[in-house]
């Protein structure tokens, strides 16, 4: 194995993360998302939205933004006011 190899040797992939916690919100919010991005191993930029509880589709919008992110290599945490098995997830 020469030093060539050495600097072309993978980095172990990175762990993703997905957060759930079920809590009250204000009046308004179903919930609110947050994404950490990354590169090289390294965060690159947060970005969070809120989703409103008067909104037709607010179910289908939280659970395609989360998917969308997760498949996209991000981080995203979730507070809402649904307890996770209405929205598909499994407690762990």
């Amino acid at each position: 194995m020469s030093w060539l190899d050495k600097l072309q040797k993978p980095k172990p992939p990175r762990k993703q993360v997905l957060y759930f916690a079920q809590d009250e919100l204000n009046s308004q919010y179903f919930a609110v998302v947050r994404l950490t991005w990354f590169h090289d191993g390294k965060v690159c930029g947060i970005s969070e939205m809120a989703l409103h509880n008067y909104d037709v589709n607010v179910i289908e919008q939280l659970t395609a933004v989360v998917g969308e992110a997760l498949s996209e290599g991000a981080d995203v945490s979730t507070l809402c006011i649904a307890p996770a098995e209405e929205l598909g997830l499994e407690a762990t």
